[in-house]
């Protein structure tokens, strides 16, 4: 008896590679729908009919819930925050500062922070709302 070996052909299954780009594709549609914060510091904002997206230089400063003070997403005093801010106030007088405070702070420790951004140099700060729907 003769035996013979046939010449089977290579071939690459490309059916798992297209189930993981199948995943990879959802993963991204889905994640990329959720809603994210301007800062990494989770704050309520107050609603207004008036509000509207300014298009200049703007620094962001975030007061959250706690009435604690953020700066780039870190944790900062009010006298740090004068002093860092006055170089930029100085580099750009029209720099627009936008104060973004949970709707829970007090009215206090807002004029605070305003008073604390105004003595850097900046001439109006404004303060960040969301538009109602």
């Amino acid at each position: 008896m003769l035996f013979r070996r046939q010449k089977r052909i290579p071939r690459i299954d490309i059916v798992p590679m297209i189930d993981i780009m199948f995943y990879l594709v959802l993963f991204f549609m889905v994640f990329t729908t959720f809603r994210t914060s301007v800062s990494g510091i989770p704050v309520e904002l107050p609603r207004s009919n008036q509000a509207a997206n300014l298009v200049q230089e703007r620094v962001m400063v975030t007061i959250n819930r706690q009435e604690k003070v953020f700066y780039n997403d870190q944790e900062i005093s009010l006298t740090k925050l004068t002093q860092t801010l006055t170089p930029l106030a100085q580099a750009n007088p029209n720099i627009l500062v936008i104060i973004n405070a949970d709707t829970q702070v007090s009215y206090g420790r807002l004029i605070a922070v305003m008073d604390a951004i105004t003595d850097a140099g900046v001439a109006q700060p404004a303060l960040g709302v969301e538009k109602k729907k």
